[in-house]
Formats: C-alpha cells, sequence, structure tokens
C-alpha cells in the first residue's frame, strides 16, 4: 500500500538548472542572488524592503532585536505555534507571555490578548496560523494603544491578502520561512520585510555578523546569511507561486466540496476580513464527540499522511520545566488543538488521491460516530 504524504516541495528543473548555474559561477555565500531574491520578493509582497536569512527561526530572531525587545521585557506570543515564535522571546532574555487561540481561526484570540498587555509587555508577535491572516486591523490598533510593537510571523501565509493587501506589507515587520514544506521553499531561507529603512539597515547588520562593511563590526550579530544556492532555488520558487496557490485553491474547492455532508467534519472558517487564503495547510475539525488520534492513527493505517498541528507551547517540556504547569489557564487552545487534523495539500497531489482522502476520512467518522 502506497503512502500518501502530508506535503511534497514543487520544484524540478528550473531550480535544478538555477543551482547549477549559482554553483558555476563560483560565488556561494551572500552576493548577488540574494540581493536579486531580496529585491524581487518585496516587490511581490509590496514592501519596501525586504532581508533575506538562513532560516525563519533567525528571520524572527534579528527582527525581535530589531524591535528592541531586551531583558525583562514581555511578548505577547499565541500558545498555539511553532516553538520558535516563543523560543526567539528566550534568546533575548525576555519573557513569552502566552496567549489563548481563536476557536475558529486557531490564530491569536484578540480577548486574551488585550487581557495579558502589562507595564511590562513590550511588544506582541501575531502568527498567522495555517495560512489563515490574523486581524492585522485590530492588532495594531491594540498595539497602537499600548505603544507596542508588532512583529508578524507570516511564516505559513505567504501569498494571502488582508482586506485588499498582501501579507508582508502591513506589519511594522513580518518574517517568512522557506522551508520545503512551505508554498515555496530554498531548501532552508527565511525573510524580513518591512518599510522602515532603520529598522532594515538593522537587519541587514544583524545577520551578517553586525557589520556595516567587511570586519567593521559595529553590533553583537549573526551568521544568519542565506547562501546564493538557497536564493537561486527562491528566485525560480517566486515564478511558479501563483499557480501553487491556484492549485491548493482547487484543492481546498474539493475538500470542501467533498466534506461538506460529513456531520463530524468542521471544514477551515474564512473570517471576512481575509481576501485570500494561503493555504499552508487544510484543517479540518472534527466534532468533540470524536477522538482526533484515533481518527489520525487509522488514516496512518490506511496511508494517509496527517498532521495534528504543533502542540500548544504551554503543553511543551521545556516551557513546563521552565514556567509550571499552565493547563488551566488555556481550555481554548487545548480544545481546538485537540480536535484538528492536517491534512495532504501540495502541488501534484492526484485528484484520485484526494477522492481518497475524503472517502477515507468519511468511512473513519462514519464508523466511529456508528459504535
Amino acid at each position: 500500500m502506497k503512502t500518501i504524504p502530508m506535503a511534497n516541495p514543487f520544484i524540478g528543473e528550473e531550480e535544478a538548472n538555477a543551482v547549477f548555474e549559482a554553483v558555476n559561477s563560483g560565488w556561494l555565500s551572500m552576493g548577488p542572488k540574494v540581493a536579486e531574491f531580496e529585491k524581487d520578493f518585496a516587490e511581490m509582497v509590496g514592501s519596501k524592503y525586504a532581508i533575506a536569512t538562513n532560516n525563519g527561526t533567525a528571520a524572527l530572531h534579528v527582527a525581535m532585536i530589531a524591535a528592541g525587545i531586551k531583558d525583562g521585557d514581555e511578548v505577547l506570543v499565541p500558545d498555539i505555534t511553532f516553538a520558535s515564535t516563543a523560543n526567539v522571546v528566550l534568546y533575548e532574555r525576555a519573557v513569552p507571555v502566552l496567549v489563548e487561540c481563536d476557536s475558529k481561526t486557531f490564530n491569536i484570540n484578540l480577548e486574551d490578548l488585550e487581557k495579558k498587555i502589562t507595564e511590562k509587555t513590550k511588544a506582541i508577535i501575531p502568527v498567522d496560523m495555517n495560512g489563515m491572516p490574523v486581524d492585522y486591523n485590530e492588532i495594531l490598533e491594540i498595539a497602537k494603544h499600548h505603544n507596542l510593537q508588532v512583529i508578524a510571523d507570516s511564516a505559513e501565509s505567504l501569498g494571502a491578502i488582508y482586506k485588499g493587501k498582501k501579507v508582508g506589507s502591513i506589519a511594522p515587520m513580518h518574517i517568512f520561512s522557506f522551508f520545503p514544506n512551505k508554498n515555496m521553499t530554498t531548501g532552508e531561507g527565511g525573510m524580513v520585510t518591512t518599510n522602515n529603512s532603520q529598522v532594515a539597515k538593522a537587519i541587514s547588520q544583524l545577520r551578517n555578523m553586525g557589520q556595516d562593511y567587511r570586519y567593521h563590526h559595529i553590533l553583537l550579530g549573526f551568521n544568519y546569511r542565506m547562501t546564493e544556492v538557497a536564493a537561486a532555488i527562491g528566485l525560480e520558487q517566486m515564478k511558479k507561486l501563483n499557480s501553487i496557490m491556484l492549485e491548493k485553491e482547487r484543492i481546498v474547492e474539493r475538500y470542501n466540496v467533498g466534506f461538506k455532508d460529513c456531520l463530524g467534519v468542521i471544514t477551515p472558517w474564512l473570517p471576512d476580513y481575509v481576501d485570500k487564503h494561503a493555504w499552508y495547510m487544510y484543517t479540518i475539525t472534527l466534532n468533540s464527540s470524536i477522538n482526533r488520534d484515533e481518527v489520525v492513527n487509522k488514516l496512518k493505517e490506511l496511508g494517509v499522511e496527517t498532521r495534528t498541528s504543533f502542540p500548544p507551547i504551554h503543553a511543551q517540556p521545556f516551557y513546563i520545566d521552565r514556567f509550571g504547569d499552565q493547563r488551566e489557564g488555556f481550555p481554548i487552545s487545548t480544545k481546538a488543538w485537540g480536535s484538528l487534523i492536517n491534512l495532504p495539500i501540495w502541488v501534484g497531489l492526484p485528484k484520485a488521491d484526494q477522492d481518497y482522502i475524503i472517502a477515507s476520512v468519511k468511512r473513519i467518522i462514519d464508523s466511529l460516530c456508528e459504535g
């Protein structure tokens, strides 16, 4: 029995040829290809500046520093997110303050967000979970009222549009990831976008060992540079992004129709402010009476790979050791995470496999409901 993988990067001869050209040029470290990638990426998302890094976590880290986050500052972070979002706060000896998620979008809960703002709060890191943009206007208004920095973790939402604006040009800073399962990849890579020239300059220096020119170090920087090989792949991937998005949207439509009459499954909900979802993941929510893990295991037996998203940060062993047991403070996040499943959604996923996934989920749900 074959296995339908959760993700499969859409790469081909164009990327292979671009890598060969980069290698053949003799210039492998950060150089003209990276500069070209940054310029084209900024134009694509509508920002003035884009600064490439070697991965998304590095992008988020240097954005944190550029925002002025220091020892003892509090930074509001969603409870459901990848560990990097909270980890970068600790890198700067600041304090990640976890915030409940919204039960429909899985993004940061704005009501809980406001409740957790204190005199020590200095920034918010909202995350566009699964490619769903956060409500940027609301978050920026809250930040303005409380004089807070906003660093948007848009690692999963490249291609999304919020109220007519492309994600990447809305918040003071956005970060993106180009990990292989993202909508476009560079193998490993990241990007910070901003419209602030001083912020862009600082991030450019921070990712390059704090240099303003060769061997002249003015900041405590990091070796977070992107390679020419990664940038060469990225330039080719950018050309495919629109077609990748369209193919994912077609799969979403097929899934939505397929699960329409399945009473145990809730398909993704899109708020009015989302003009375009990036569909990094297609997430179904199961009826509370259905055991999510049982469905996941049965799908695995049938050859369908799935993901259950990121466990809440408050449940991660490191954070329990560091901050104690916080389970009682996050009932929404805990319940939401325990009921969701991410299904395969990638370019080239055969229609027959899509139909098989739909039929398998429905068959499992029906059997569990009957039982």
